[in-house]
């Protein structure tokens, strides 16, 4: 017998499709959804009523913190509460000096908040994480504690004690809640980073396969595994909390993105040998039509360990037959075609090894083998620091603190410090973001929101009465429908404005209620910070992205010119990193579009980055003692001309040609096999880079043209 859902007319509510139309979250939510709006909401309002039993000053500030603090994990939440609570000792600490040293001076007070707020925003941008969050809290916790205090110098130690006291409330308070209603959070954890990593290395592998088979996949795919591998790098974090005493899976789990990129890299480099070699012998065809076929099992694979422990065992078997192959290309001939064939073929080969060697690593370091245990920590992949944004928005956040400060001083407005305030918290939250514009105003249109959801309960609930159980559930439905739009990717950005601020504008005391023209102060007061901080961002320093291609483009060039200094080496995790951080921001500028320049932007990326993983590559061939003195010298001399600033593109590819022919010349006429394998070796790196070097790239054309955010695909 058939289920009665499944009977029509009601088999409609048993599909998923629901969740795919518009405020599907609200009136179809997921379960997920549901349940972490739920046990927010209780966890808010437990936080409330222990601030009204605690009779604290403003207890609104603990619902707040409940909402700020929830995340979608428990490790997010964790971190996030972590170090919530070292931002707000540091801004309280740093409060209580800046008042205690300009009383009565405020335009001394003035310039000292502002540098601070810049420092605290620069020192962000430089970092990762909750660990950002930190810094942009000690901002503008400081900002909050020291405003609220120019007043009553004298009982700014008070108010730090008092804004102290509501973060710790409402953190210890999400986090009960939370171990309450989310039990093995431990078991879930590791079953999710397995899941993702099943995700991601399925699409590398499927993008190496494609490449193989000479399908190479779009450049928007490929910077989709990058940028993915890079964020999941970025979350590994919070699953090391989750995970508890089993550190070695998020060790493990590192490793593996680490090198899923290399091997995504790989397999560019593998295009462009197979493009420099189209001919090629049986033998190197039938490993590589083998590697595509082990490659294409490899998916259904991840989730079964049997079947992983077989593909692992193919592919190192693989593995042996490309060093079998290479041992074979050096037999002695005498024609001069087979010479050639057979070194083209050693090439490929050796290209296919280094391919496949990295897979290997790959499914070792995924299926947590004991082997890889000294290995991970070479293997990840970190966020290089910038500088040139850390110093773009420490400058615009203080010159934003200095101008509202200036406005409050010229206009003398009574809700002066609640707006220099704000001005503080959305300059210093969103410095950091991609794209501060319309991450700041989905944040000042999320207070909109909290504004009017505020109007019921301020002007129709509490004037009525003050009993707790009504307050609630005039205020819990907002709460809940906040937290559904929370976990909703579209909404997320103005529901978490919406969730911070609707209890700061209820405006909750133990003695009294807020009145209108006080509330009406205070919203227009916090709409007016907000909607300042969002005219900064468009206005002061914006966002350029004719200047964000030059600059990517000169610090690109400029690291692969480092990659040939030896006093200042360039490693490959940082060079990788570098370019998918670069290319996250013209994505995010452009709306995911995929016009011809965004397009053509993403290829010259791919393409310098794999100029740059092969040139790391050579670089360690100069010392190699395989090789004569005369090559190893060659080597040198390319990589003195790489160092200099004044080679171009073009000068650069004439080098590494002659160096080509140069080298190529000593294997012809190499009788040592283990120098013929290794200079064949720094062959195979040196047609790839000449190859990529020979496509036309953006990288090396200073006037060509930027992508057009307005532009349509």
């Amino acid at each position: 017998m058939r289920p009665f859902l499944s009977r029509a007319p009601w088999r409609f509510l048993a599909r998923p499709f629901t969740t795919a139309l518009p405020g599907a979250w609200l009136y179809a939510p997921r379960l997920t959804a549901a349940g972490f709006s739920l046990r927010t909401t209780i966890a808010a309002l437990l936080a409330l009523a222990i601030a009204f039993g605690m009779e604290l000053g403003e207890p609104q500030w603990a619902p707040m913190t409940v909402w700020i603090v929830a995340q979608g994990t428990r490790g997010e939440s964790i971190s996030k509460a972590h170090w919530r609570i070292v931002g707000t000792l540091a801004g309280i600490a740093s409060a209580i000096v800046l008042i205690a040293a300009f009383p009565q001076s405020p335009w001394l007070f003035f310039p000292a908040l502002s540098l601070w707020v810049g420092l605290c925003t620069a020192l962000g941008t430089l970092v990762h994480n909750f660990r950002s969050y930190a810094f942009v809290l000690t901002a503008y916790t400081c900002a909050i504690v020291a405003l609220s205090a120019t007043a009553i110098a004298d009982q700014v130690f008070t108010l730090a004690m008092a804004r102290g006291s509501y973060i710790l409330l409402g953190v210890i308070c999400e986090m009960v809640v939370g171990m309450v209603c989310l039990p093995n959070v431990a078991a879930q954890a590791r079953e999710a980073v397995t899941t993702q990593l099943r995700q991601i290395i399925t699409q590398a592998a499927m993008a190496v396969r494609d490449i193989l088979a000479g399908r190479p996949p779009p450049e928007g795919d490929l910077h989709g595994i990058f940028s993915r591998a890079l964020l999941l790098n970025d979350r590994i974090e919070f699953s090391a909390i989750e995970v508890g005493r089993e550190k070695h899976v998020v060790a493990f789990a590192r490793a593996t993105l680490g090198l899923v990129t290399r091997m995504t890299s790989r397999g560019l480099g593998m295009r462009s040998r197979l493009l420099a070699i189209p001919d090629h012998s049986a033998l190197a065809g039938a490993v590589i039509d083998d590697t595509i076929a082990l490659l294409g099992l490899l998916p259904d694979a991840l989730g079964d360990a049997r079947a992983l422990a077989r593909i692992r065992t193919d592919m190192a078997h693989l593995t042996r037959r490309c060093a079998d192959g290479i041992a074979w290309t050096t037999r002695p001939l005498t024609d001069n075609a087979a010479i050639e064939a057979a070194t083209g073929d050693r090439i490929v080969l050796q290209g296919m090894e280094l391919l496949l060697h990295e897979i290997c690593h790959l499914l070792a370091c995924f299926a947590d083998d004991p082997r890889e245990a000294l290995t991970p920590g070479r293997f990840s992949l970190p966020r290089p620091d910038n500088w040139h944004a850390a110093w773009h928005n420490g400058l615009r956040s203080g010159v934003a603190v200095l101008t509202a400060a200036l406005i409050w001083e010229t206009t003398a407005w009574a809700q002066g410090a609640l707006f220099v305030t704000f001005v503080c918290v959305v300059c210093a939250r969103f410095a950091s973001f991609s794209n501060t514009v319309l991450a700041s105003a989905a944040f000042f249109y999320g207070a909109v929101w909290a504004a009017m959801a505020a109007v019921v309960p301020v002007f129709v609930v509490m004037p009525l009465t003050s009993a707790y159980p009504v307050l609630c559930f005039s205020i819990a439905i907002p709460m809940f429908i906040g937290g559904l739009a929370t976990r909703n990717p579209s909404t997320a950005a103005m529901a978490a404005s919406f969730s911070n601020f609707f209890p700061y504008l209820l405006g909750l005391d133990n003695h009294s209620r807020i009145d209108e023209l006080q509330w009406f102060n205070t919203t227009f007061a916090l709409l007016s910070g907000l909607g300042f901080g969002v005219l900064v961002f468009r206005y002061v320093l914006p966002f350029n992205l004719r200047r964000f291609c030059a600059l990517f483009r000169a610090r690109t060039l400029g690291n692969l010119h480092r990659i040939g200094r030896t006093p200042a080496r360039m490693e490959e995790d940082v060079w990788i990193g570098g370019i998918i951080q670069g290319m996250e921001n013209l994505i995010a500028h452009m709306g995911h579009r995929g016009d011809r320049l965004t397009d053509a932007w993403l290829h010259g990326a791919f393409s310098v980055m794999t100029i740059g993983r092969n040139l790391l590559y050579l670089r360690d061939f100069r010392g190699d003692p395989r090789i004569p003195d005369n090559a190893r010298a060659d080597l040198s001399a390319l990589f003195d001309a790489l160092s200099h600033a004044a080679t171009g593109p073009a000068a650069l590819a004439r080098q590494v040609r002659a160096t080509f022919e140069r080298l190529h010349g000593m294997e012809r006429t190499s009788g040592d096999t283990g120098t013929r394998i290794a200079l064949s070796a720094a062959l195979g790196g040196l047609i790839i880079v000449a190859t990529e070097l020979g496509r036309g790239n953006v990288f090396f054309s200073p006037g060509a043209a930027c992508p057009d955010p307005r532009a349509r695909a």
